[in-house]
């Protein structure tokens, strides 16, 4: 469905370089085996570039000063917080290593991408966004009321799914009333 060609047609068209053969490899079989239609792969693959810099950062810059901490955002949608690293352990190991060791979630590209997959599946999915084709949704499901519809965040996010959506050819792109 995505291939390594348009991801990183997708990240020039959001402003980023483009990232190496064996982190595309990963990144793009991650999303093909998630995703139901292409512009689910659109919105997930948005998310990410937003939150991880286009697939810059793996882990949270200035994470350890938080408060959260150290529980701080790591992996490609920067996951946060005890009570979801603790459930991503459990749904991905049966046990509590990311919860005792917060940084494997940020160790490797393809620990990132599981965590991504995870949060997607059982935290975005669930709020309707990819079912009912609005964007909003995602972003609201991912960051909560820390980008309310309407701010300059959500219009980036907003913007950046537009440029990733164009570069995979999605053709029905739900455009928001109010931006």
């Amino acid at each position: 469905m995505v291939t390594t060609g348009q991801l990183n047609s997708a990240l020039s068209a959001c402003g980023y370089g483009p990232v190496d053969t064996s982190v595309a490899n990963v990144i793009v079989n991650q999303i093909n085996n998630m995703t139901g239609s292409i512009n689910e792969a659109a919105m997930f693959l948005a998310q990410l570039i937003h939150e991880s810099g286009g697939f810059q950062h793996r882990r949270e810059i200035n994470g350890p000063a938080l408060s959260y901490a150290p529980y701080y955002g790591r992996g490609y949608i920067q996951l946060t917080h005890d009570y979801n690293y603790r459930a991503a352990s459990m749904a991905l190991f049966g046990d509590e290593r990311l919860i005792n060791n917060p940084d494997m979630v940020s160790d490797s590209v393809e620990m990132s991408m599981r965590v991504s997959v995870w949060f997607w599946e059982a935290r975005v999915r669930p709020e309707g966004g990819p079912s009912s084709n609005n964007f909003g949704l995602t972003t609201k499901a991912i960051n909560g009321g820390l980008e309310p519809p309407g701010s300059d965040l959500a219009r980036r996010r907003f913007s950046l799914y537009v440029q990733v959506a164009n570069a995979l050819g999605v053709s029905n792109i739900n455009v928001p009333s109010g931006g």
